[in-house]
């Protein structure tokens, strides 16, 4: 797969605006990648909660919206 296929893969998937694509991964990564550079210690479970449903989890017991 060249750069101009995932590219368009990539356009296609954020406007169907489905979860678990290449696209969300993408953008998990790149978050999770960018708060750790600069000394974030939120973790990757913890990114894919802030994106999926906006809230972070920091216990089993306590949510922060």
């Amino acid at each position: 797969m060249d750069a101009k296929e995932i590219k368009k893969a990539l356009i296609e998937q954020r406007k169907i605006n489905l979860s678990g694509n290449l696209y969300h991964k993408t953008q998990l990564d790149f978050a999770y990648n960018t708060n750790h550079i600069e000394g974030s210690t939120i973790t990757l479970d913890e990114t894919s909660s802030i994106y999926d449903t906006g809230t972070i989890l920091t216990s089993k017991d306590k949510v922060i919206v």
